[in-house]
């Protein structure tokens, strides 16, 4: 019963999602309801009114069985050589584009990150100095 309520719980939170991006729709923003769900449930998450423990045996079921999920994804894309094999240097260049402003991006976020950490650990060693003279 404990999975059943964890699944009913993220379907929920699904449907709610593609719920949303149907209303969305209607005024002319179109947004993918999965994502909006998914959105939903880390902010339930992270505001604490929903538990990590009410959604993990079946989020961890998720997680170890993504690569099935994939498998209907791959197919269509393989029924589709033709028109790929006439656009397959775009494709290229986009995932190639796509890799290259990722990494700048991961490169910078983690330099901002260290810078800031540096910051605030210095700052705190200085009110400390402070707090024994």
């Amino acid at each position: 019963m404990k999975i059943f309520k964890q699944l009913v719980l993220i379907i929920a939170f699904t449907l709610i999602g593609n719920l949303l991006s149907y209303l969305l729709s209607l005024i002319h923003f179109p947004f993918p309801g999965s994502l909006i769900g998914m959105l939903l449930l880390f902010l339930f998450l992270l505001v604490g009114w929903i538990k990590m423990d009410s959604i993990h045996d079946v989020g961890q079921f998720f997680i170890d069985n993504m690569g099935i999920f994939f498998v209907p994804a791959s197919i269509a894309i393989l029924k589709q050589v033709e028109l790929i094999s006439q656009i397959w240097w775009k494709l290229i260049i986009i995932i190639l584009g796509a890799f290259v402003i990722s990494f700048i991006a991961t490169y910078y976020s983690v330099k901002l990150t260290l810078y800031i950490q540096n910051r605030v650990s210095k700052q705190k060693e200085t009110a400390k100095e402070e707090e024994t003279l």
